[in-house]
């Protein structure tokens, strides 16, 4: 089935959103309702239970879920998690700013004198909150590893949503009857558990299938290539241009998983990822010896091809491998449709899979544009950078029967969206896919 982007699909998506963000406060209007305080007291009361349902959404929205991540693209969904991610921030640091602003008296809450098991939950939380936005803005700025993170973001995460679901019903305000603490237990509870499936049960279901590398070759561009099969077969199923989260070890209980695409075709029963040495996981990719175990996860993504379209598709260093997974199924399948390729490098050195393009333009209708920042003397390619100006060269003449994939460095990819968008191409014809799903 074909990922397609469309308003109908992304107004069902945010409707389902809204109502879900929305339903605890529901929850908590149903039936009898207590003596009116203060607007500000009840604004205040309202702002934490929307942003409780917030951040409890965030581990539905958080791009790991394929019936959801297709509908706007994977992109779209990490950007729509970080964004909301800090509304609920807001949301939930009001609650208690308004209510102390407008009654001084809610100051007890966090005194551990008045009541010292709720006082360390509340300001346990507010840490908790202030860490979590701060770790995922700052990561890199505070030198934390990518896998440390993830596991100090789910503790965080999940010990914010259980002790704002025990504060609301300790308070009872407006859960004043057992269906209603039971709802909302049961409703966040539900968010708290996708978490705990992606950690626990996922590993537990992928040791059934292991893989094993079969081959470790070195790409241009300090580049290298694991190629696995399944212990017992059938290999993965994907669509060319998806990716899939990769755990390599004895065991796929480890934080030592990321996402790569698929760079081989998606016809071949040999499953292969290519990646650059930029990071501790792939510098060790180099390493690895026949045998060693590898677990997958997926297949993920909808930056995959459309059957009644060509491609044009804009790739900058090692962003190649999705279209090569694209360019090499098509080579598979003889298929007719038209390529155009634009591939950005800085060095000739740097340009990955550049015999085999060379071969692939003999055997599919496939034009590629080489295109390098610092060109040696005698280079007969394009120069420079990614440019509107270079996108309209080699513009197709009917730009509507095309799809557009952009993958690579972020100001690249930035550069070519928009100027995609200033040569009139509707936004639901443009594929983005950033690499940094964190």
């Amino acid at each position: 089935m074909e990922n397609q982007y469309t308003f109908g699909r992304a107004l069902l998506w945010l409707t389902i959103y809204l109502l879900l963000a929305l339903l605890p406060l529901g929850i908590a209007l149903v039936g009898d309702l207590p003596d009116f305080r203060t607007f500000w007291i009840e604004f205040g009361v309202a702002t934490g239970f929307i942003g409780l349902a917030i951040f409890g959404l965030q581990f539905l929205f958080s791009g790991r879920f394929r019936r959801i991540a297709p509908n706007y693209g994977m992109d779209n969904i990490i950007n729509y998690h970080r964004e909301m991610g800090i509304v609920a921030f807001v949301l939930i640091l009001a609650h208690p700013v308004i209510l102390i602003l407008s009654e001084p008296a809610y100051i007890d809450f966090f005194d551990p004198t008045v009541n010292f098991f709720r006082a360390i939950a509340l300001i346990t939380a507010t840490i908790a909150l202030f860490l979590i936005l701060a770790t995922s803005l700052w990561r890199i700025t505070f030198g934390l590893i990518y896998e440390h993170w993830r596991l100090l973001h789910d503790v965080l995460a999940l010990a914010l949503v259980f002790i704002g679901v025990v504060h609301s019903i300790q308070v009872g305000h407006y859960l004043d009857t057992i269906w209603k603490k039971v709802m909302i237990a049961v409703l966040l509870g539900s968010c708290m558990y996708l978490a705990l499936h992606t950690r626990i049960i996922r590993p537990w279901l992928m040791q059934r299938h292991p893989y094993k590398i079969q081959e470790v070759v070195e790409e241009a561009g300090g580049s290298w290539t694991i190629a696995l099969e399944p212990e017992r077969p059938p290999s993965m199923k994907f669509q060319p241009g998806q990716f899939a989260w990769i755990t390599i070890g004895s065991t796929p209980w480890s934080l030592q998983q990321h996402p790569f695409s698929f760079s081989t075709s998606s016809r071949s029963e040999r499953i292969r990822f290519t990646a650059s040495e930029q990071g501790d996981f792939t510098r060790s990719w180099k390493h690895l010896e026949k045998g060693t175990y590898a677990w997958l996860e997926g297949p993920f993504g909808s930056f995959t091809t459309k059957k009644d379209k060509h491609l044009f598709l804009i790739m900058g260093g090692i962003g190649i491998t999705p279209a090569m997974s694209m360019l090499r199924t098509m080579s598979d399948d003889g298929d007719p449709r038209k390529a155009t390729l634009i591939y950005a490098n800085v060095e000739e050195s740097d340009i990955t899979f550049r015999q085999e393009l060379d071969e692939l333009q003999a055997e599919i209708d496939l034009q590629v544009i080489h295109l390098l920042e610092n060109p040696p003397e005698e280079w007969e390619g394009e120069e420079g950078l990614v440019t509107q100006e270079l996108l309209e060269k080699y513009f197709p003449n009917h730009p509507e029967s095309y799809i557009y994939y952009i993958c690579g460095p972020g100001p690249m990819m930035d550069i070519a969206e928009i100027s995609l968008r200033n040569l009139k191409i509707p936004w639901n014809h443009i594929y983005t896919e950033r690499f940094q799903i964190v």
